[in-house]
C-alpha cells in the first residue's frame, strides 16, 4: 500500500510542480511605463513609444544583490510587452536589494533617459514569493533634441 501512495503522489506532483526542489525565493512584479513629460496626451506609453528619436524598450530586468557580504548577484528579465514577471525560486535566502531597469535592443537604457523606483531591500525566504507590486518606470520620450531619450 505504501508503494501505491508514493506512485500516486509522484504522478500528481509532476504536472503541478515538475517536482523541482525549491532552493530559494522568488520575486514577482508588474510594470507600467509613464512619459516623463505631461505634454503627451496619454499618461502611459507602450514599450515602443513611437516618438521621434526614441527606440523601443525590449525587456524589463530585475536585478538582485544579496546584502550578506557574499557578493552574490543575479538578474531575470521579461519581454517589456508582458507587463508582468515572476522569477523562479532562484534567489538565495537572506536580505536582497532589488532594482528594475528598462533594457533597449543594445543593452540597459542610459541612466539619464529614465527614472526607476529606488532599489528595495526585501527579505527572501525559500519557497516564498516577494511581491514588488506595480513598478512605474518614467521614460524620457519627448523633447529629444534637447535631451537624450529612451533607447536612442
Amino acid at each position: 500500500m505504501n508503494a501505491t501512495r508514493v506512485l500516486i503522489a509522484t504522478a500528481l506532483c509532476l504536472p503541478v510542480h515538475g517536482c523541482d526542489p525549491v532552493n530559494g525565493g522568488a520575486v514577482e512584479l508588474s510594470w507600467k511605463l509613464r512619459p516623463a513629460s505631461s505634454s503627451l496626451p496619454d499618461k502611459f506609453v507602450e514599450c515602443d513609444s513611437l516618438q521621434d528619436d526614441t527606440g523601443p524598450v525590449t525587456r524589463i530586468q530585475l536585478d538582485w544583490a544579496m546584502q550578506d557580504g557574499s557578493g552574490r548577484v543575479g538578474s531575470a528579465s521579461w519581454r517589456c510587452d508582458d507587463n508582468h514577471g515572476v522569477t523562479g525560486f532562484e534567489l538565495p535566502e537572506g536580505e536582497a536589494l532589488l532594482s528594475v531597469t528598462p533594457i533597449c535592443a543594445d543593452g540597459p537604457a542610459s541612466l539619464d533617459t529614465y527614472t526607476a523606483p529606488a532599489p528595495e531591500k526585501r527579505n527572501v525566504i525559500p519557497g516564498d514569493t516577494v511581491s514588488l507590486g506595480a513598478v512605474e518606470l518614467v521614460l524620457q520620450v519627448s523633447y529629444c533634441g534637447q535631451q537624450p531619450c529612451i533607447c536612442h
